[in-house]
């Protein structure tokens, strides 16, 4: 099939919602459709001096990229709209995929069959995607809601009872592991126990946990912590001034893996209240209920030892068999599991399952599960 993602991503930024709209079209791809992801060209925003927008992703250039151009003026949103309008006009699909409420509104009015994914609530956006979401899921042309969550799903059949349409829970993916070998070279004891943390640093993704623990646990274990601002990470640093803490800033998606293959033990130490990308203190959407880590699925993909806040969201792909669970602010919880961990056997047992349970979870199976394979 000829299908059009529709997004709203900055496209290159550092974000994990870019990385997650690269990565599906890449999968969609791969199944056999004929892709092309809009997007707009917000050349204010853009993460610079990127010359290749496949390579920063670590994806293929299996799938066309098309950036509206939309000038730097107030009430630029309108004209990407009106762009994605006139773009669906002039060029033939057969399915229209969305991560933006309005490209699914414009596809549902130009009757062109729609998927519409969501990631957190709609209430908490504003008062104008909640009336459009309630108008697209009784549209003919809208067919389905993909969410990234059984919590997710929930919510949304508690606050629209009427909805008529299927809601799918896709968990979010990652790539299967192409070396292992290749690993980046860590700083700290080369005989040390290294635990990593992958991500950014914003507030609620649980480097507070590594601010309460690293000076509680044994000599041999040292923590890296990959990615983030470069303000974050200055922040940080003055936090955990420990010697056992190591910071490497933001590395590139496609760099990413090797420094997860050089780490033995990772961490998913969500907090209750996780805000989004971009929020500024207490201001932003709480997706901690509600989330499906990047990061999750790439430790799975790794065969890493895991141990993660007991949320239950999370507890939706984890469970004890594959990682450790904690309380997320219970920071002796999270000593003794980085203790238990020291042995090589039993954290290698997690790892294995974890690795075994990652099968399901490849971006090529949820592009599947979700479109199937194309009718060539």
């Amino acid at each position: 099939m000829k299908v059009v993602y529709i997004s709203n991503a900055i496209l290159p930024s550092k974000s994990a919602n870019s990385i997650h709209i690269m990565k599906m079209c890449q999968a969609l791809a791969d199944n056999g459709h004929e892709v092309t992801l809009l997007a707009p060209n917000y050349k204010d925003k853009i993460e610079p001096n990127v010359s290749d927008i496949f390579r920063f992703y670590g994806v293929r250039d299996n799938f066309i990229l098309k950036k509206l151009s939309v000038p730097n003026i107030k009430g630029r949103l309108l004209l990407y709209i009106s762009g994605i309008l006139f773009f669906l006009i002039k060029n033939k699909f057969d399915y229209v995929y969305s991560r933006f409420i309005y490209g699914s509104i414009v596809a549902s009015i130009l009757r062109l069959e729609n998927i519409y994914e969501s990631h957190a609530p709609i209430c908490v956006t504003n008062k104008i995607e909640r009336w459009l979401f309630s108008k697209l899921i009784g549209m003919p042309s809208f067919k389905r809601l993909v969410v990234i969550s059984g919590t997710l799903k929930r919510y949304y059949l508690e606050k629209y009872p009427n909805i008529s349409k299927e809601i799918q829970v896709a968990h979010d993916g990652a790539d299967p592991v192409s070396d292992f070998d290749q690993r980046a070279k860590l700083e700290g004891n080369p005989g040390g126990i290294k635990v990593g943390y992958i991500g950014h640093l914003y507030r609620g993704k649980g480097i507070e946990v590594i601010e309460n623990i690293c000076d509680k646990v044994p000599d041999d274990i040292e923590f890296h912590i990959v990615g983030g601002t470069a303000q974050d990470v200055e922040y940080w640093k003055s936090k955990c001034n420990s010697s056992n803490v190591f910071f490497y800033g933001f590395v590139p998606q496609k760099d990413v893996s090797s420094y997860i293959n050089a780490l033995d033990i990772c961490l998913l130490p969500n907090q209750k209240v996780v805000r989004t990308f971009g929020s500024k203190g207490d201001i932003g959407s709480n997706i901690g209920e509600y989330t499906s880590p990047l990061k999750l699925f790439d430790y799975m993909s790794h065969r890493k030892a895991i141990i993660s806040s007991n949320h239950e969201v999370l507890c939706e792909v984890l469970n004890t068999n594959n990682c450790l669970l904690v309380g997320a602010d219970d920071f002796d919880a999270w000593v003794l599991a980085l203790e238990r961990l020291r042995e090589e056997g039993f954290r290698n047992r997690l790892a294995e399952q974890a690795f075994r349970d990652f099968s399901k979870y490849s971006w090529k199976n949820r592009a599947k599960n979700i479109l199937g394979n194309a009718v060539i």
